[in-house]
């Protein structure tokens, strides 16, 4: 299984209806341990691979679930031990694409106007084959790659689009970056999206105003609409990374190019956005019977400690504890409960977490950027938090007993430590 659907920007790996049921078998042919981590998907512990789950060269596995997730755009991708980050970076994993009765009710484009991006970045070395190894800065901060894959294709472009809306499915896969998404036309005018949605489906409403910005990290999903309605037949718009300042060292000093969208048939438009997109029940922090406080903020990392640390994997710590092989869990929550998740940054460099099995809301970003933004209302499964940010989360625990996990998605971070395992009892 791998990301790359060819030259043309487009196709889902899987797409299924919720409530259908899924058989998949996997054989592991990559010469070294792996497994499939269901990014999103709401399954018990047993239906998906943890940490320590390892599949052997030329073993197999089946799974057999059933899709209880909202219509939206999942993922799955190798999570075994400290091998993440060059499995998922080398192309290994695809996208899970869920519908259902409710967003067949919306009026949003489809067919050939609904397009699916994958975000990855890489390096190659001189014989074009894919490059991967880190350094202790590099396992410190993650992995960057000075090429931008779009669906495994460079330099990519969408040709034969008409002046008409579209929808764009976006999946940031990378290892380690942050894109802070906008979009141009050719004569560098900002569109903006209309933003439906993000990692678990389509939000409640659309805004009136369409928004500059989307920032995603790794493992961060956002569902938009882009008008493409007044660029004239010949033009084209440009999905962009810009510039910004307020994620650490490492993020976000250059702005650069993903893609090109060519614009080559004239048409009336008369398709119209709709307000209302979906019935979200709002969850708050008086749903909650139990608080945790979730420090990810690294303080004690420091090239030093890095150094001395490299070898044994233990780099990065949550709560002060770097993830071992086997390790007991964490903390134990109770079946069916409802937590409050105060997840704190207060070190130098940004973090993004995600967690096994379940879906979120987040109720209150406290420093920082401030505010929850558009594309973070509603169901969420990985949340970002800048330096100097605490993201509040409340998450209903509805998966079966069992061992769960909640991580970094900076998978150098995660490779090096950055795990936790939780039981629910």
């Amino acid at each position: 299984f791998c990301f790359g659907y060819g030259n043309d920007i487009w196709g889902p790996t899987l797409k299924i209806r919720k409530g259908e049921s899924v058989n998949i078998s996997f054989t592991n042919q990559i010469n070294e341990d792996s497994n499939i981590h269901f990014h999103g998907l709401m399954l018990d512990a047993g239906s998906d691979d943890g940490i320590d789950d390892a599949i052997s060269n030329g073993a197999s596995r089946n799974y057999n679930f059933t899709i209880n997730n909202r219509a939206g755009l999942y993922w799955y991708h190798p999570h075994f031990g400290k091998s993440a980050g060059k499995q998922l970076n080398i192309g290994l994993g695809g996208l899970f694409v869920v519908n259902d009765d409710e967003e067949d009710g919306v009026n949003l484009p489809a067919g050939d106007r609904e397009i699916f991006i994958v975000l990855q970045d890489k390096r190659f070395n001189e014989d074009d084959s894919m490059f991967y190894g880190t350094s202790t800065a590099e396992q410190m901060v993650g992995y960057f790659g000075e090429t931008i894959m779009i669906n495994g294709v460079t330099g990519a472009k969408k040709d034969g689009l008409a002046q008409r809306y579209y929808r764009l499915r976006i999946c940031n896969a990378s290892n380690a970056r942050i894109y802070n998404l906008g979009i141009d036309d050719s004569d560098g005018n900002d569109l903006g999206f209309t933003i439906i949605g993000g990692d678990g489906g389509l939000i409640q409403n659309t805004t009136a105003t369409p928004t500059s910005l989307v920032m995603l990290g790794p493992g961060e999903r956002a569902d938009v609409i882009v008008d493409f309605t007044n660029i004239p037949v010949g033009g084209f718009a440009q999905l962009k990374s810009r510039q910004f300042n307020n994620a650490g060292a490492f993020q976000g000093s250059a702005g650069f190019t993903l893609m090109q969208f060519n614009i080559e048939t004239a048409y009336s438009e008369t398709y119209s956005i709709p307000g209302s997109l979906s019935s979200i029940i709002s969850l708050s922090e008086g749903d909650a019977t139990e608080t945790r406080n979730i420090n990810v903020s690294n303080a004690q990392l420091t090239q030093t400690y890095a150094a001395e640390h490299v070898d044994s994997g233990d780099m990065h710590e949550i709560d002060g504890a770097a993830y071992q092989t086997g390790a007991p869990a964490a903390f134990e929550v109770n079946y069916g409960a409802t937590e409050l998740w105060e997840i704190k940054n207060d070190g130098a460099e940004p973090v993004a977490v995600h967690i096994y099995g379940v879906q979120f809301q987040l109720i209150e970003r406290i420093g920082g950027r401030g505010n929850i933004r558009v594309w973070e209302k509603g169901w969420k499964d990985t949340i970002l938090a800048l330096p100097t940010e605490t993201v509040r989360i409340v998450i209903p625990f509805t998966g079966a007993p069992g061992r769960y996990y909640f991580c970094a998605t900076n998978l150098e971070a995660a490779d090096s430590g950055m795990i936790q395992a939780f039981d629910i009892v």
